[in-house]
């Protein structure tokens, strides 16, 4: 039992503290989807082979359709180190994103086995008829490391307990969250952003 209220305070308690000094967080737009202006913006922080991650899709795809409309999402990346094929993938969804398909790749990168090897990377950009050279050459490039350095180090300054953790409007939700959860999470935002 005290093993479970820890569990559950953690979250709690991180939240409380990183609200009061939360550092200005950047969004890149290839990375978010949902109208720029929507009254609530829930950003992601993800590892393509984290298990909760993957886990989060159903939930989180659903309040999306369910408040279609009112959500931004955005996503960023938060590579675990003893994940070994994270930081390629968050490398071969930004090369996807340049050109035009970060949010097909990054659902193919979540449906896939989390192996990651860089045939695999290349050979997931062929199946959503991207220019497999141009790709190639951007992943071997490791032309977009900077950009998730610059995530990690954002992640790393509001002292992230784990993947996934979801801000919504800055309300923290950590790990793969059942879909009430988000639901009251982005109620509550739409209430506050509503009040005068």
């Amino acid at each position: 039992m005290r093993l479970r209220l820890a569990l559950l305070l953690v979250p709690w308690l991180w939240g409380a503290a990183w609200a009061a000094d939360a550092p200005p967080l950047t969004i890149d737009p290839a990375l978010a989807r949902g109208p720029a202006d929507a009254p609530v913006v829930i950003i992601e922080f993800a590892d393509f082979e984290c298990p909760s991650c993957k886990r989060a899709r159903g939930p989180l795809d659903e309040v999306l359709r369910e408040f279609d409309g009112k959500i931004r999402h955005v996503h960023k990346d938060f590579p675990v180190p003893t994940h070994k094929g994270a930081f390629p993938a968050a490398e071969a969804a930004r090369c996807a994103a340049a050109q035009g398909a970060f949010w097909p790749y990054h659902d193919l990168l979540f449906l896939s086995v989390p192996d990651f090897s860089r045939d695999d990377l290349v050979g997931y950009a062929g199946r959503l008829s991207l220019d497999r050279t141009l790709f190639a050459t951007c992943l071997d490039t490791h032309q977009f490391r900077k950009e998730i350095e610059a995530d990690v180090k954002e992640g790393r300054a509001l002292k992230l307990p784990g993947t996934p953790t979801f801000l919504v409007n800055g309300r923290p939700l950590v790990g793969a969250q059942p879909v009430e959860a988000f639901r009251e999470a982005i109620r509550d935002a739409l209430k506050s952003t509503s009040a005068p």
